[in-house]
């Protein structure tokens, strides 16, 4: 079954990017997170790193409270070229996309991508939304590359990128070590200019 999309009424939000996954009851929502939002996606990221070894963080590592999270969310959002986007179900936090823009003029036009969702809500379509959100906001923002890395054997991740129009540039050997292996990356890139 396939996700429909339609805007948030503008009352609804404040930024008035946001948009409700149509077919879910309760309706999921993809909007830039505010400064507001950042203890709830503090602890939506802390849950993330602890119920997966696919993301860069390792849970005791991770450090950040909730005046970092809100700084992070004001800088990327305070950007042309970045965003700090989350999926909401009844108004918490349940995935995230950080879109990191580059700072000099050579690398404007790009952006990486972290993506991150809670495991009870992996394979029901909100890493897609993520993806599709951060196209439009790509596109209107004149960022034309959009890239990341995964785990290679990260095979969900690597199916949702490859079906929403990533390819793989290449391999990045031993790139992480985690729990006691080495762990190669793929580093993925989508052309939205080519499209």
């Amino acid at each position: 079954m396939a996700l429909s999309f339609r805007r948030q009424p503008a009352s609804a939000s404040a930024v008035g990017l946001a948009r409700t996954l149509g077919l879910m009851t309760p309706p999921v929502f993809v909007r830039p997170a505010t400064e507001a939002d950042a203890a709830a996606v503090l602890a939506m990221r802390v849950a993330i790193f602890a119920e997966t070894d696919f993301m860069l963080w390792e849970p005791a590592e991770f450090k950040d409270t909730s005046a970092d999270e809100a700084a992070r969310i004001k800088r990327l959002n305070a950007s042309t070229n970045s965003r700090f986007l989350i999926a909401t179900l009844n108004e918490a936090p349940i995935g995230f996309c950080a879109v990191m823009g580059g700072g000099v003029n050579r690398l404007k036009h790009s952006a990486t991508l972290a993506i991150g969702v809670l495991r009870a809500h992996w394979s029901g379509g909100i890493g897609g939304a993520l993806i599709q959100e951060t196209n439009t906001f790509a596109r209107q923002a004149s960022v034309s590359r959009l890239e990341l890395t995964v785990h290679t054997d990260n095979v969900r991740a690597v199916s949702l990128y490859l079906r929403h129009g990533f390819e793989v540039e290449g391999r990045r050997r031993q790139s992480l070590r985690v729990a006691g292996r080495y762990v190669d990356e793929y580093l993925m890139s989508k052309l939205l200019n080519e499209a």
